[in-house]
């Protein structure tokens, strides 16, 4: 029945659009297909009941496929593992509305796909769940840095590391590179070194550190100009 629904959802899933529930508009492809609306799909006239749907099972595949598409070089088949674990992963959202996991793939597989739209809407519906969940505003803070929007991207970071991820070295490292890129290697310097605490392993960062300071940055101007603005 999962795979049924697979088939079902990437037929028609760009017709979806996120609210209270998921309505799908008419067409000529989705004719099979009356209505997607509060946890049933009606095909082919059977209403098909997403509790007798195992959870555990489709999550599992939901993140074979995900985890196949991190790991594939090649783009067709890595579009194609894509849109099977959104297939999956939507079937749990409506198993489980206010689980936040499948949401947050959701927004994942967007993000990736580049469907910038849909993957904010996935995020922005988690958010209203739990806005301070730590691994949503982590992935949202991803969303924006692979988008080079880092103000945005600090946001999110800042409130995953806020919020439980205060030892996460990809919070800390991601944290220190916007700071840098944004010019504040005061700020930057201070999350490299609390990402070195959690990593002593990493050789290359002592050689960062060192770098940055020798900059001599807090005599520098963007710290005269902060210092005049306060």
């Amino acid at each position: 029945m999962t795979m049924t629904l697979h088939r079902l959802i990437q037929t028609c899933k760009k017709y979806l659009i996120l609210s209270g529930a998921f309505i799908l508009l008419g067409s000529t492809c989705c004719s099979t297909v009356n209505a997607v609306e509060f946890g049933s799909i009606k095909y082919n006239n059977t209403f098909i009941d997403y509790s007798s749907i195992d959870r555990a099972s489709t999550e599992k595949l939901a993140d074979f496929y995900f985890n196949k598409a991190l790991n594939s070089q090649d783009s067709d088949e890595k579009k194609e593992f894509l849109q099977k674990a959104s297939g999956e992963y939507f079937i749990l959202t409506q198993i489980e509305p206010e689980n936040l996991y499948p949401l947050v793939q959701m927004a994942r597989v967007y993000d990736y796909e580049n469907k910038n739209s849909y993957s904010k809407a996935y995020f922005f519906r988690a958010l209203k769940i739990d806005k301070k969940n730590a691994s949503t505003n982590y992935y949202f803070g991803d969303f924006y840095y692979a988008r080079d929007e880092y103000k945005k991207a600090l946001y999110f970071y800042n409130t995953a590391f806020e919020n439980g991820y205060k030892e996460n070295y990809d919070v800390l490292i991601k944290m220190a590179v916007m700071y840098e890129k944004l010019g504040d290697l005061l700020r930057a310097n201070q999350y490299y070194k609390k990402a070195y605490l959690v990593k002593p392993e990493n050789a290359e960062l002592p050689d960062k550190i060192r770098e940055i300071e020798s900059l001599k940055y807090k005599n520098t101007g963007y710290y005269d100009f902060r210092r005049i603005k306060k």
